[in-house]
């Protein structure tokens, strides 16, 4: 009976144990190394991939907001106004900006105060004379709806 070490180009079995070469515990060092190797390569090839994709992501958006500017610019500058006109009303007023805005500002409010209540007026003015002629309409219409009946 032959042995590994009896045949030629085998490799003497290693020995394990304290009293070993060491060879054991290379080969688990060797494997944990590759170990470690794999995970990297495959953790760097799916960052790869999540950064190409959002790229393409990125640049997809920004084709379809500049195609959904060019299909309506003036949407986009009111949504504009409209994005900084919130911001104004939620971000604080300095001390600075009431200092030299104050009266300014209180002139503006007052103006568009007045101007609201001018336009609520004028609106409440043309809707009774609207109502009161329309009241007028469906009168002389019954009235003359009336006369139809009547007469037949």
């Amino acid at each position: 009976m032959s042995t590994t070490t009896d045949r030629p180009g085998a490799k003497p079995a290693s020995k394990s144990g304290p009293s070993g070469d060491g060879e054991s515990s290379g080969g688990r060092l060797s494997a944990a190394s590759d170990a470690a190797a794999d995970a990297y390569r495959s953790a760097r090839e799916r960052t790869s991939a999540a950064y190409t994709a959002a790229r393409e992501r990125a640049g997809a958006v920004g084709q379809r907001t500049a195609e959904s500017l060019d299909a309506a610019p003036m949407a986009a500058v009111i949504g504009g106004l409209a994005l900084g006109a919130i911001a104004g009303a939620l971000l604080p007023r300095t001390r600075r900006e009431e200092e030299l805005f104050g009266s300014v500002g209180r002139r503006i409010n007052d103006g568009a105060r007045d101007a609201v209540r001018a336009a609520r007026d004028a609106g409440r003015d043309q809707l009774d004379g609207f109502t009161d002629r329309a009241v007028s309409a469906l009168r002389s219409s019954a009235g003359a709806a009336a006369d139809s009946v009547r007469k037949r």
